[in-house]
Order: structure tokens, then C-alpha cells, then sequence
């Protein structure tokens, strides 16, 4: 049986490059209504071979969604929290993979509601792995780390406004070993020609990338330990996208209310 998609995002790239990977699923029914922000109200635009009727924020009031729908949002910090609350009001579970909204307030709306969801900072298999084995070094090795101390590099397109989540989350783990990281200390880097000459990022890649490197010196500087994980464009994410809506469904189907669930959950399952 299709499972019908309601995407959230168009025409934004991101949203654009799930609605591709999910296009080619044969089990999934893409809805050819998307949300999207005040500025792409009423429009339409065509993504992974389909076309999309695009809903602002006032017109979705009036929309109704079907029934078994299930929501996959890509949108903007600013959007994501409202958009969730329209979620849980409409009972649409849901797969978030925007980031920089308040995290804590989102699952608080989910729990107190009757819909599971997929929150995750990163949907990208590989890089959620790297993260997974940090908490768990963390866990079992609290301040093994002590006194060593860190710099953090991020670099996404220019178009992405917060910190990278992922490099916030690998913090958590590394001050929990016992280092100096901090999130304000994270260095973003936004400008193209940075990109370019320090990271060599190609040029076609510039508008669609995610590079990080995590540098630990420990031992009064006598050791370095340095981490990195570089992604260029967005399919990985889009396929991670794809895999956690597929675990959401068998969660739903499976009778889960007002859950929850990571991209390691996503994985472990």
C-alpha cells in the first residue's frame, strides 16, 4: 500500500533533492501539495520529475491532508517549530531534518501529542555513525580527555543560516571527554572564495556541501587527534531522509504515539 508523502521545503534544494530520491521509491505516493514559506505561496515547481503545488503558511490552514499521511519537512529554522505544531494539531507524523530551532520545545509539542517523529540534526548514515561512537566514547570514558584542548571548522553553503548541528552535537561529546569544546567556539566558514582556497571545495559544489574537522591536542600539545568528515552535495541526506521515513512508517504502523526518535534509532532499527 502507498503511503502518501506530504514534503515541506519546496522549492528549497534540500526538499528538492528528498522529492528526487523519494520519486524513486515504489512504494511511496508523493503528495502533489508541499508546504513551503510566505514567499513561495501559490506557486509551483517541479521536483524529481514531479510537479508540486506549493501552500504558504495561510493557505495550509485550509488544506486537509489525507489520511496515513506522513511528513517529511526540510524547511527553516524560523518555520520548523510552527510547522510542527500544525503536525501534531493535524496528526501527521512527521521526519524533521531542519535544524537550528529550539529542539527541546519540539519534542515537548510531540509528546504531548499522539504522532511520532524523526528529529535529527544530520540524517546522514555515515557521518551519524562518527557521532554515535563520540556519545558512546563519552559515556563510558566520561573526562578521559581532560585538559586537551580543541578547535572546530564547519563549512556549509553560504546559504545556511545557523551552526552546523552536527558540530554542536559532536561538542556535547568532546566536553564530556573532558576537552575545552565550546559552541561558541565553533568557526563557521560561509564565504565561497574561503571555501575554495582553504578547504578546496569545487566550485559545484560550493552551494551544496558539509565539511568538518575537530583538531584535539592533548598531553601539553605532545599529541594531536584530529576527526574529519566531509560531505559534498545533499543526496546523502536525502537517503537518510528516505530511511528514517521508512522507520517512522513501521513505528507507526507498529502503534508508536508521541515518540520521539533519533537518526541512531533510525539506524539501530
Amino acid at each position: 500500500m502507498h503511503a502518501p508523502v506530504l514534503l515541506a521545503g519546496l522549492p528549497g534544494r534540500m526538499a528538492c533533492e528528498v522529492a528526487a530520491v523519494l520519486a524513486e521509491a515504489d512504494d511511496i505516493e508523493l503528495l502533489d501539495v508541499a508546504l513551503g514559506g510566505v514567499r513561495a505561496a501559490g506557486s509551483s515547481c517541479v521536483a524529481g520529475g514531479r510537479a508540486f503545488r506549493v501552500l504558504g503558511p495561510q493557505e495550509r490552514a485550509a488544506f486537509d491532508p489525507p489520511a496515513a499521511c506522513i511528513a517529511v519537512d526540510f524547511t527553516t529554522p524560523a518555520a520548523a517549530l510552527d510547522n510542527i505544531a500544525w503536525y501534531v494539531e493535524r496528526g501527521i507524523p512527521f521526519v524533521m531534518g531542519t535544524t537550528g530551532f529550539d529542539s527541546a520545545k519540539a519534542r515537548a509539542l510531540v509528546q504531548q501529542s499522539r504522532v511520532p517523529a524523526v528529529i535529527a540534526p544530520n540524517m546522514a548514515a555515515p557521518i551519524v555513525l562518527i557521532q554515535t561512537a563520540l556519545d558512546d566514547l563519552a559515556r563510558r570514558f566520561p573526562d578521559a580527555l581532560a585538559g586537551a584542548q580543541t578547535t572546530i571548522r564547519e563549512s556549509h553553503q553560504a546559504t545556511k543560516r545557523d551552526t552546523s548541528g552536527t558540530a554542536r552535537a559532536l561538542v556535547r561529546a568532546l566536553s564530556a571527554l573532558g576537552t575545552d569544546a565550546r559552541e561558541e567556539a565553533i568557526e563557521s566558514i560561509r564565504d565561497p572564495e574561503a571555501q575554495r582556497g582553504l578547504l578546496g571545495i569545487p566550485d559545484e559544489h560550493l552551494a551544496g556541501h558539509a565539511f568538518h574537522r575537530y583538531r584535539i591536542a592533548a598531553a601539553a600539545g605532545t599529541v594531536e587527534l584530529v576527526l574529519e568528515h566531509n560531505v559534498l552535495g545533499r543526496r546523502v541526506y536525502a537517503e537518510g531522509a528516505a530511511r528514517a521515513l521508512a522507520f517512522l512508517r513501521a513505528r507507526v504502523a507498529a502503534g508508536a504515539r508521541g515518540e520521539v526518535f533519533s537518526m541512531t534509532d533510525v539506524l539501530a532499527g
